[in-house]
């Protein structure tokens, strides 16, 4: 903040109105699990991007087999994990085989081993880190924010000679991941073999009826993530600059 307030103090006094745990992971309280993007959205986006534009049947139709796809690709990967014991999944696994490297050029010293309270000073010798075990905190917040050990904690576990998995949030078990991905589909069958509804019959509304030729013109906001990386956008046929096209170039002659 202090060098967001050197750079623009009305930045800094605008980030000040807002709640601090709305918008930075110092102080979300780990709900976010290291997320503070819309990222995630933008992957169902990407995933769907083919059925935008679709009549509501087909995009409704596309989503649920693409869905079933999903869950038929990762249910059988989750019971061979668990049918070869392993109890987390590989991604968490990977991480912590990293954070374990970097653990080991780390120096302890110990303020209170029987509640693993230790000091925990980086390989530069630039960081110093404060681990408490019984608390389940570091000062450098990864712990809290990502729900799995970090290099620091990980090194007072080696000290201590503990098993640094049971500090692993259950969101990362193996038991966990099949159980997000044990629902079942059913198939569709013929609209033939339909029951028939007893519902009341839907009519189009008729003043809704589109009296103009070819695809509607989208209404959604364009961003800047809907530009390219290395391109500017949309350039004008005749000057070759962006905001305008060719029908309302000034250069235009008249």
């Amino acid at each position: 903040m202090e060098e967001i307030g050197k750079l623009n103090p009305q930045a800094r006094q605008w980030l000040e109105k807002h709640p601090l745990d709305r918008w930075t992971l110092a102080h979300d309280r780990g709900r976010r699990y290291g997320l503070l993007t819309t990222n995630l959205s933008e992957i169902f986006n990407s995933v769907l991007k083919g059925a935008r534009f679709l009549p509501i049947t087909a995009c409704v139709q596309l989503t649920f087999y693409r869905l079933v796809h999903y869950f038929e690709v990762r249910r059988p990967l989750g019971s061979s994990a668990r049918a070869n014991g392993n109890a987390y999944t590989p991604q968490v696994v990977v991480k912590q085989v990293a954070l374990m490297s970097k653990a080991s050029a780390h120096s302890l010293r110990s303020f209170n081993r029987e509640k693993g309270i230790f000091e925990l000073i980086t390989q530069r010798g630039k960081n110093v880190q404060v681990v408490n075990l019984d608390k389940k905190t570091c000062t450098c917040g990864k712990w809290e924010i990502f729900k799995y050990p970090c290099s620091h904690v990980l090194s007072v576990c080696a000290k201590l000679s503990l098993n640094s998995w049971q500090y692993v949030h259950k969101c990362y078990s193996i038991a966990e991941y099949c159980s997000t991905w044990a629902s079942e589909f059913s198939p569709l069958p013929h609209e033939a073999y339909w029951p028939q509804s007893s519902s009341r019959q839907l009519l189009p509304n008729l003043e809704l009826l589109r009296n103009k030729k070819g695809r509607p013109r989208s209404t959604r906001l364009q961003n800047g993530m809907d530009i390219k990386e290395g391109k500017n956008g949309y350039l004008c046929g005749i000057c070759r600059q962006s905001g305008h096209n060719r029908k309302k170039c000034p250069s235009k002659p008249r």
